[in-house]
C-alpha cells in the first residue's frame, strides 16, 4: 500500500514537472516570437497556454498586446485586457492599454453617473488584487496574534493596554481586507461581463429575429449579461440601455 502511494506521488510530481516545462517552453517561444514581431506566432503560443488551463494577468495582458498588434482584432484586445484586470484590478499596464485601445472602438457610451463614495470605495478596493488582500489579511492575523501575546504576557500594564487597543484596530482592518478579498474573488468568478466581438450587432427587444431592433452596437463594446435564453443573451450597456443580442456576438470576460 505504501509503495502504491509513493508510486502515485512520484507520477503526480513527474506530471507536474512536465507541465511546468511545457508551460515555460510555450511562454519562452511566445516571447521570442513577439520580440521578432511575429505577433500571430506569439498569439498561437499564448493560446496553447490558455488551452492548458493556465491563467494569469500577465498571459491575458500579453494576449491583448498581441491582438492589438494584429490589425482587425481590437475587440479581442479589449477582451483580454479586461480579463487581465478581472484577475488583478490593480494591474496598471493593463488599465493604461485598455484605455488606449478603447479610443479605436466606435461606440462612445456615457456611463450612468456613480455616487462618489462608491467610486472611492471601488478605487481603494482595487489597490490590491484578491490574492493581495488575502495575503494582507494573513499578515495582519499574525500581527494580531503577536499583540495578543504582548497583552497576555506583558509585564507593564501600559504596554498591555496599548497591545489590546492596536489588536482591535488591526482586527478591524483585517476584517475589511477579508471582505475585499472575497468581493474581488466573487467578481473574478462571475460570468456577467462580456465584450462584443462581432463588427456590428443589433440589439433587439425580444430574444428572436423578429424582435424590434432597438439600437446597434459595435465590436469592443462592454456589456453586462443579465439573462440568457437559448441562443440569445439579454445585455445592459453602461448607460442603462437593455436588449437582446445573439450570444455568439459576445465573449464572456
Amino acid at each position: 500500500m505504501k509503495r502504491a502511494i509513493l508510486f502515485l506521488a512520484l507520477v503526480l510530481v513527474s506530471l507536474a514537472a512536465n507541465a511546468n516545462v511545457q508551460r515555460d517552453s510555450l511562454w519562452n517561444s511566445a516571447v521570442e516570437c513577439y520580440a521578432s514581431d511575429d505577433f500571430e506566432g506569439a498569439l498561437n503560443h499564448f493560446k496553447e497556454l490558455e488551452k492548458l488551463g493556465y491563467e494569469s494577468e500577465e498571459l491575458f495582458y500579453n494576449m491583448g498586446n498581441a491582438y492589438f498588434k494584429m490589425s482587425g482584432y481590437i475587440a479581442y484586445s479589449v477582451l483580454y485586457y479586461e480579463r487581465a484586470l478581472k484577475l488583478n484590478p490593480s494591474y496598471k499596464d493593463a488599465q493604461a492599454n485598455l484605455e488606449f485601445v478603447r479610443q479605436f472602438t466606435l461606440d462612445k457610451i456615457e456611463s450612468v453617473p456613480e455616487f462618489v463614495l462608491v467610486t472611492w470605495f471601488k478605487s481603494f478596493r482595487e489597490i490590491l488584487s484578491s490574492d493581495g488582500w488575502a495575503y494582507l489579511s494573513l499578515a495582519m492575523f499574525v500581527v494580531i496574534a503577536l499583540l495578543l501575546l504582548v497583552f497576555r504576557f506583558g509585564r507593564a500594564l501600559v504596554w498591555r493596554k496599548v497591545a489590546f487597543i492596536f489588536a482591535i484596530i488591526v482586527a478591524i482592518f483585517m476584517a475589511i481586507s477579508v471582505i475585499f478579498a472575497f468581493g474581488l474573488k466573487g467578481e473574478m468568478e462571475s460570468q456577467d461581463g462580456a465584450i462584443v466581438v462581432n463588427p456590428v450587432s443589433s440589439v433587439k427587444s425580444s430574444p428572436n429575429n423578429t424582435g424590434k431592433s432597438l439600437f446597434i452596437i459595435h465590436e469592443g463594446t462592454k456589456v453586462t449579461v443579465l439573462e440568457e435564453l437559448g441562443q440569445w443573451s439579454k445585455v445592459e450597456l453602461s448607460d442603462g440601455r437593455q436588449g437582446w443580442i445573439v450570444k455568439r456576438d459576445i465573449e464572456i470576460i
